[in-house]
């Protein structure tokens, strides 16, 4: 009976389909594929306190042709944005935020950027320099309380119209989390049917 009961989870666990983005933004749909300066128009952020530029493919500032669009999160006005997502509805539980950074590619100071899930769920300042290709940064945070949050990526850097590439965020519900939960409901199951 348990084997029975293991091979059966076993094979709901392989055959669930990969978790599904909750929020995903590439920015490559942004502005009809168009790069622009001091963009505002983004359909998943709003940009508080400054400005940010929407570059990459298609502008003088072309320097990861394979990223398409991507965000320099200090714009051209000498103060760098904040970027505030819209809001994302998480339950109870554990997930993943990851993005790609890059160095600004033209100063030659390093840059920080400060990146938080709002509302205290996390919070971590990046630090890279210069000539840093885009990296991959994944984080794992959990949340207590269900509610609405939102991602936010503030440029901190030198206030020179130059700050770090933002590209690929996206956020997921850790896999383990909802295996763990099918575990438990198996478990649960095999208990009433071994007291009937």
């Amino acid at each position: 009976m348990k084997k029975g009961l293991w091979a059966v989870l076993v094979c709901v666990c392989l055959s669930a389909p990969a978790m599904a983005d909750l929020f995903f933004d590439d920015f490559n749909s942004e502005n009809g594929g168009a790069y622009q300066l001091n963009y505002t128009g983004f359909a998943n952020w709003t940009v508080l306190d400054g400005t940010v530029d929407l570059i990459g493919v298609g502008s003088p500032w072309n320097w990861f042709p394979a990223h398409g669009l991507y965000v320099d999160l200090d714009g051209s006005t000498g103060n760098p944005g904040k970027m505030l997502s819209t809001e994302i509805w998480l339950d109870p539980g554990t997930y993943t935020l990851s993005f790609d950074l890059a160095g600004n590619q033209r100063n030659t100071t390093a840059e920080t950027v400060t990146v938080e899930v709002v509302v205290g769920a996390f919070s971590q300042t990046y630090s890279l320099g210069r000539d840093a290709p885009f990296t991959t940064f994944t984080e794992t945070f959990t949340i207590g309380t269900a509610g609405n949050y939102k991602l936010s990526f503030l440029g901190t850097e030198n206030r020179d119209n130059i700050g770090m590439l933002l590209d690929n965020v996206s956020l997921v519900p850790v896999p383990g989390a909802v295996l763990l939960g099918v575990l438990g409901l198996s478990v649960a199951g095999a208990r009433l049917r071994k007291r009937s």
